[in-house]
């Protein structure tokens, strides 16, 4: 039945405030999703397989110092790489084939590690899942931010970070269980099952459109938005945007009107990695052990569990308060735990005391700080700021600085330490985390409740959006359907 038929008055263009309540858009959301929690089992299976794989008892497969280094930042190289080649995946071949690609290096790494004999098939193994990470962190901010509705796709995004932290902690638990090959044995699993899941699961509207496939397009929009939602008119607005020109160079990323929505992206990418992130984490086990926590599992499931339950309340937040409260509430806590964690230091170096809790609770705050904000609204905004025709190659680029942003960081945190002290390296990260509130209070816009064509606008003025329709009817003749004198698509059913 169709959602034209019938004459509908006073009709305003405001979908973005309609509520979908398809739940196949929640479930491809979730599929796509597991790509996250992929991305959370692989950060994560460094940390307690290295212990095993140092002993003398590992045998051939023993790492020494470098090969150390070089099986926990592998990963991050191998993200960059896939991060840089999956823009044109996306474009020449869709978001959602790119995901099912991305889990083949994901299984293919975990089981060259599994039946591992020699050093190098555990750092290859590592390099093919990074490059899994890579690519799918990509194509599944991407997929879900084009199949969904304004007003839900803050919060779907969002559980991207959830998954990550329950992929992190699952990790941390199995590998309670079984020792370091099962543990790569299952970690094979969930890619196996995002490329089953999304082989079900319909392309985006917005790629269809892109590939002149608008009865695709449509039949796309039924099943992810169901019924109820206003889909001619959102794909109205789909294909007034996509006409406004065609795909674009890789040197026209860096003039207008494309530059400033990429450099805006490319900078939260930065802020991000600069928060001390990483070099939290780095101290992390160590923190918590002077505070009576041996157990270097307890530490992780410690910092997991703050992050889910902070991930967990930021989810409804994001749609709700928006994405700029939310990052400077964020980023604020983030000041004030860098500023802590310094201090920490500078008694601990300079006087007698040893104050723990100050290190615990500037550890705590930091981790439900940054999982409040900075962990995923960043990749929200790759997906929602940059637009539909330079969506794949920008985001390839994005997703590639924010990974090399990350092993940057944590390749030369060790030298700044040594060349500013401890103390002096947080408070720069607070001034890096002051920088980043100004920015995101002068410069960054607005996204909550806008749709990715109205979001485009914002950066050129020059598309043409209908806002509204006073008057609308629809009729079938002969296999079109026709709306306002001027839309009309050919639907083959």
């Amino acid at each position: 039945m169709s959602l034209l038929e019938g004459n509908y008055n006073t009709i305003s263009d405001n979908y973005a405030r309609t509520t979908c309540k398809s739940l196949k858009l929640y479930f491809a959301a979730m599929v796509a999703g597991i790509s996250s929690f992929s991305l959370g089992y692989s950060l994560q299976y460094s940390s307690p397989t290295i212990p095993q794989l140092v002993l003398p008892s590992a045998g051939k497969l023993q790492l020494s110092f470098e090969e150390t280094s070089l099986y926990a930042s592998l990963l991050t190289v191998g993200a960059a790489g896939g991060g840089l080649i999956a823009g044109k995946i996306c474009d020449s071949l869709g978001r959602r084939s790119t995901l099912i690609l991305s889990s083949m290096p994901f299984m293919a790494g975990y089981m060259l590690i599994t039946y591992a004999t020699k050093v190098w098939h555990l750092l290859c193994g590592r390099t093919l899942c990074g490059i899994g990470v890579g690519t799918s962190s990509l194509a599944a901010s991407v997929y879900i931010a084009e199949i969904s509705t304004p007003n839900v796709r803050g919060r779907l995004l969002f559980l991207t970070s959830l998954l990550i932290t329950i992929g992190s902690s699952s990790c941390a638990v199995l590998s309670l269980l079984v020792n370091w090959r099962y543990l790569a044995m299952i970690g094979g699993i969930p890619p196996l099952m995002l490329g089953i899941g999304m082989s079900m699961l319909p392309e985006t509207p917005r790629f269809l459109v892109s590939q002149h496939r608008s009865s695709e397009a449509i039949n796309a929009l039924e099943w992810l938005h169901g019924d109820t939602s206003n889909i001619y008119i959102e794909m109205a607005k789909i294909e007034e945007t996509h006409q406004n020109g065609p795909k674009i160079k890789l040197f026209q990323l860096f003039q207008p009107p494309l530059v400033k929505p990429l450099m805006i992206s490319l900078a939260c990418m930065l802020f991000q990695q600069f928060t001390g992130f990483n070099a939290i984490y780095y101290y992390c086990t160590s923190i918590f052990n002077h505070a009576g926590f041996k157990d270097s599992l307890s530490v992780n499931l410690i910092a997991n569990a703050v992050q889910f339950v902070a991930t967990i309340i930021a989810v409804p937040l994001v749609d709700r308060i928006g994405r700029r409260a939310l990052l400077l509430i964020s980023g604020a806590g983030v000041i004030v735990s860098c500023i802590l964690f310094g201090l920490f230091f500078q008694l601990l170096h300079n006087t007698n005391l040893k104050p723990d809790w100050l290190a615990i609770t500037s550890v705590i705050l930091f981790l439900v700080s940054f999982a409040l904000g900075w962990a995923g609204i960043p990749w929200l905004l790759m997906s929602e700021l940059l637009p539909n025709k330079a969506r794949g190659m920008a985001s390839s680029l994005s997703t590639w600085f924010n990974w090399m942003c990350g092993f940057i960081v944590a390749y030369f945190f060790i030298d700044i330490e040594q060349h500013i002290t401890n103390q002096g390296t947080f408070w720069l990260f607070a001034g890096c985390t002051i920088l980043a509130e100004l920015f995101v209070y002068y410069i960054l816009p607005e996204t909550k409740g806008k749709s990715l064509e109205e979001i485009e606008q914002i950066f050129d003025p020059c598309i043409s959006i209908q806002e509204s329709h006073t008057s609308f009817s629809s009729e079938v003749i002969g296999g079109y359907r026709t709306f306002d004198d001027t839309q009309s698509w050919t639907i083959n059913r």
